[in-house]
């Protein structure tokens, strides 16, 4: 498998694009930045884009990219996700108000978007071959991870959380994992915001990483800005040589 980072900062600053992952060119983990990171012929190549929940540095180039589908060569686009943010799509984003609703639009005879309910423990073949496997989070909306495994290797990329145990419970029983992404959104001194608002901090991300005894690689994603300095700092202090820092543009093969 190939992993893109179309963009991975928690925050929106010049030269930091949103959250959005792409792999082997054809399924996308958010969608920070499908239609500032990708061009126009490989927008329409996608065919599966897996939510991990509906806040809006996660989902914001959705419509536009469905707007930029309406041309030759786009096949149906399926948006996995849980049944909230599928809604939180619905009803806040294709609603007419904030963008034109395209959810019935058709494209000679095929629809445009199609959206496949995927809750926490469900598994399933995507479009492109990949197995995916969702697995529950703890964010302050409902958020999930996703396991996704091709020709004997998987990776897991989370979206937003905070302290949980049941993710890490859930990577060590993978034999074949290569890599886990996981965010660090603040610096420790604001550990009360992070509690709050539900994200990692470089000590809440340590502690958590404890409990994951695999030797696999840790990709560190969702900087805020203002704060990637202090966070980078702190987990090089702690010496865990699992961990690296994810960067726009980046490709890792695995």
């Amino acid at each position: 498998m190939r992993l893109r980072v179309l963009g991975c900062a928690g925050g929106s600053a010049p030269g930091m694009p949103l959250s959005c992952y792409l792999v082997d060119d054809v399924v996308a983990v958010d969608a920070g930045a499908l239609t500032t990171g990708l061009a126009l012929t490989a927008q329409r190549r996608l065919r599966s884009i897996l939510l991990t929940h509906g806040h809006l540095d996660h989902v914001w180039t959705i419509p536009l990219l469905l707007a930029n589908r309406f041309g030759p060569g786009a096949l149906t686009c399926s948006i996995h996700g849980s049944a909230y943010t599928l809604e939180t799509l619905r009803k806040h984003l294709f609603n007419d108000r904030i963008w034109p609703d395209f959810t019935g639009a058709r494209i000679d005879d095929q629809q445009l978007v199609r959206f496949q309910p995927l809750e926490p423990g469900d598994k399933r073949t995507l479009e492109s071959g990949h197995e995916v496997t969702a697995v529950g989070l703890n964010h302050v909306v409902p958020c999930q991870a996703y396991l996704l495994r091709k020709e004997g290797r998987s990776i897991l990329l989370l979206g937003d959380t905070t302290t949980t145990d049941e993710i890490w419970r859930f990577a060590e029983a993978q034999a074949d994992l290569a890599a886990i992404m996981v965010e660090c959104s603040f610096t420790d001194d604001l550990v009360e915001l992070a509690r709050k608002s539900k994200h990692m901090t470089p000590r809440l991300l340590m502690d958590d990483l404890a409990k994951l005894k695999r030797h696999v690689r840790v990709l560190v994603t969702h900087l805020k800005p203002g704060y990637g300095d202090g966070i980078r700092a702190a987990l090089e202090l702690s010496g865990d040589r699992r961990i690296e820092f994810l960067a726009p543009d980046e490709e890792i093969t695995f």
